[in-house]
């Protein structure tokens, strides 16, 4: 406005602008669903500034956090506003979490929560979790003006924000988390990742006192997978189980996600040939990767479309088939020719699937399910008992179960 200082016309064409571009970009937004944090982050993950001399070295960065949101103000919006303005990275976390207020919700809320919730994460697949209240963080270079950026907001948004700043240590934050993750051991299975050392190995290894290990060397990246959940741990002790009682020489994995449980599988025994099937084209990517780093016999595919029910599963079954990067399940491994079947999901995608997943299935064959609260575990048996024989809960752990059955001769039409 001549005078250094930014009068309204500036905001009203900061506004305009804004709202132009969301059109524009139908909402152009990045979020991912990771231990109750959406992260939003701009292509350029490795921003680096002038130090003034020529070179190029870390940022300093402030972190600015707008704290107890609710739905009326809009916490997606406002990071999707932060990026805009001139943010490094923008993340959302529940208010909540690590207190005792911090409740998932893997089953359907009342309808109060639904239209109450600041944000609700999760779909059909990996189940609903509610916030009624988030804290949004975003990250800022030290030269940026934060008090005139958290008065930007308030206008633009036409919200009352608070908001407090904190100092970001400068450090290499890729080390920094990959020091912190350790190999993991799970019933015998090392699951080691690209910067483990065989020392870090070692060290795990003699810990726990294990004398017979094999080893499994998984890529990180974006599919579900690495072994520390008490689901995965259910699964692959049942695996063991499975393999060194019975001729299992076929393994179906079906909700494979980094293929951790069909590689597993292959790694106890040799001679077997596990498949996968994920309706994400990059779990599938990833778990092929996998197997293929590994030297294991383990091949993964999309499903078919008409094995998938619900509408937000089948649109992202859909946009995998589009791509056409990743190979559908052949007709022939679509058929009841595994000796066992294990599946790793929810329970609600694990009741709709159960003529699917009977019809892979080869009479007297194996059946292992997980991803199931205790509290529905009787959902899950009654779904199966029609085309399993001795449907039960086998094991629980820490609030999870495993529903085990054998294959009767019931046909199972898909």
């Amino acid at each position: 406005s001549g005078n250094g200082q930014h009068g309204p016309e500036l905001i009203m064409f900061i506004t305009l602008y804004f709202f132009l571009y969301l059109l524009q970009c139908n909402i152009r937004s990045s979020y991912g669903f990771c231990s109750g944090v959406l992260h939003e982050t701009p292509p350029d993950l490795t921003r680096v500034f002038s130090s003034g001399n020529g070179q190029h070295g870390p940022a300093t960065l402030r972190s600015m956090r707008f704290s107890n949101l609710d739905k009326s103000q809009q916490p997606q919006l406002l990071c999707d506003f932060l990026m805009e303005i001139g943010a490094c990275s923008t993340s959302i976390t529940d208010s909540a979490q690590g207190t005792e207020k911090e409740v998932p919700i893997f089953l359907e809320p009342d309808e109060n929560l639904w239209n109450t919730a600041a944000v609700i994460c999760g779909d059909h697949a990996v189940g609903k979790n509610l916030w009624e209240k988030c804290d949004v963080s975003a990250h800022f270079a030290d030269s940026a003006d934060l008090r005139q950026i958290a008065e930007l907001v308030g206008d633009t948004l036409d919200i009352k924000l608070d908001y407090k700043v904190d100092e970001v240590p400068d450090r290499d934050w890729v080390i920094h988390v990959q020091e912190s993750w350790s190999p993991i051991l799970v019933e015998g299975i090392i699951l080691r990742f690209p910067w483990h050392t065989d020392d870090d190995v070692r060290q795990i290894i003699g810990k726990n006192k294990e004398n017979s290990v094999a080893e499994l060397r998984l890529e990180g990246g974006v599919a579900f997978g690495t072994g520390e959940h008490p689901t995965t741990q259910l699964c692959m002790s049942w695996i063991q189980n499975i393999i060194r009682n019975h001729n299992v020489s076929k393994l179906m994995d079906y909700g494979a996600g980094s293929g951790v449980l069909g590689l597993s599988a292959c790694a106890i025994s040799s001679s077997l040939d596990a498949v996968g099937v994920d309706i994400d084209v990059d779990a599938v990517r990833i778990a092929n990767a996998n197997a293929e780093i590994n030297n294991l016999r383990m091949n993964n595919y999309l499903p078919p479309l008409e094995e998938t029910e619900d509408s937000e599963s089948k649109s992202i079954l859909m946009k995998g088939h589009q791509k056409g990067q990743q190979e559908v399940l052949p007709e022939g491994l679509n058929a009841p020719i595994y000796d066992a079947l294990v599946a790793n999901i929810l329970a609600a995608p694990l009741v709709t699937l159960s003529k699917t997943i009977a019809g892979l299935v080869k009479q007297n064959g194996f059946l292992g399910l997980s991803g199931i609260l205790s509290q529905q575990g009787d959902a899950v048996v009654n779904a199966y008992s029609t085309f399993f024989d001795d449907v039960k809960i086998a094991e629980e752990l820490n609030g999870w179960v495993l529903v085990t059955g054998t294959r009767n001769n019931m046909p199972a039409e898909k």
